[in-house]
């Protein structure tokens, strides 16, 4: 009888831990806490007003010997500037603007950094083989700042000689 007894019981304890299992949890909670307010603002990050383009060809000659006669080469070069007015983008507490990013963009649709300026940079030149023109560069300016949003300027007319 003290078998089936503690079969009994564990079968009981059982059933009531499967019921038990199946019925919903309930808490409550009656303390109220003051949380500080925070204040986002937004800022918009603008790119550069105005960017304007002005470019040269030019050409130069060398010679050079070979080991047997002197040889000729003439390269043809050309030689770009880019000039942007300073982005209007705020200094916050959170951030601020960093530099500026010159891009060239191709008519293949490929995009390549000429170089990148500090936040004070308003001007950069490169020059380039002139066989790059046949790519139809276009120029753009992009905002860099210290919190990772970018802002691109317009893309300038197609350079040209």
């Amino acid at each position: 009888m003290t078998g089936s007894r503690r079969t009994l019981t564990v079968l009981a304890l059982a059933i009531l831990a499967v019921v038990l299992g199946t019925l919903p949890a309930s808490a409550t909670f009656s303390r109220a806490v003051q949380l500080p307010t925070f204040t986002a603002s937004a800022v918009t990050v603008t790119p550069p007003a105005s960017v304007t383009t002005s470019g040269r060809c030019t050409t130069t000659q060398s010679s050079y010997w070979n080991g047997s006669s002197w040889v000729q080469t003439t390269q043809y070069w050309y030689d770009a500037t880019v000039n942007w007015t300073a982005s209007t983008t705020p200094t916050t507490p959170t951030g601020r603007v960093t530099g500026y990013r010159v891009m060239a963009h191709l008519n293949t649709g490929q995009s390549v950094v000429l170089g990148e300026t500090d936040a004070a940079g308003r001007t950069m030149s490169q020059r380039v083989d002139r066989a790059y023109l046949n790519y139809q560069p276009r120029v753009s300016i992009i905002t860099l700042t210290s919190y990772g949003w970018t802002a691109e300027s317009p893309r300038s007319a197609v350079l040209t000689c």
